[in-house]
């Protein structure tokens, strides 16, 4: 029998569930699901038990393989670009189509990423920090589509450009962060 979380969070690119609920007096509840061998994990949404939505299915896009050195053999393709927003494709090292990025900008800075599958089924979200913005820190925070933070990265700026450049901390663990 599967558990109902009343919340959820990321570490390493996984999600667990914290604060067991009844999902019959629960308006919301989360259950997190895995395979046997721990390869293949989604976050499914209910209310009063009833079934509403994935959150999450790593089938579609494993967090966990969202490191530099996997991401090292993508590239990206821009298949369009206006003013304020910009949409691209990023491809694998086998040139396989693997996802869609629309990108919205602000003061000539990428603030948002809505990273969706190939199909358009919406999967992350990034948002960018910048301190000459007035944000608290220079850098990204990846969250799924319930707005759950997954992944933050903290970089050094370029004082003539205003873009990232040296990753100073990348933390994955997500449990205790207040955003």
């Amino acid at each position: 029998m599967f558990k109902y979380f009343g919340h959820y969070y990321w570490k390493e690119g996984k999600p667990y569930g914290s604060h067991e609920v009844d999902p019959i007096v629960n308006s919301i509840s989360y259950k997190i699901i895995t395979d046997p061998y721990h390869k293949r994990f989604s976050i499914e949404k209910y209310r009063y038990k009833t079934f509403d939505k994935v959150i999450y299915d790593s089938h579609l896009l494993d967090f966990r393989h969202l490191t530099l050195k996997d991401q090292m053999a993508w590239q990206r393709e821009m298949l369009h670009e206006e003013e304020n927003v910009a949409t691209s494709l990023l491809r694998n090292q086998e040139d396989r189509a693997l996802l869609l990025e629309n990108l919205t900008f602000e003061n000539n800075v990428c603030r948002a990423c809505h990273t969706s599958s190939i199909h358009g089924i919406p999967l992350a979200i990034h948002r960018m920090y910048y301190r000459r913005l007035n944000d608290p820190f220079n850098g990204v925070i990846l969250f799924d589509i319930e707005e759950s933070p997954v992944m933050m990265k903290t970089y050094d700026v370029d004082p003539l450009t205003g873009e990232f450049t040296d990753l100073l901390k990348e933390e994955w663990n997500m449990l205790k962060k207040p955003f």
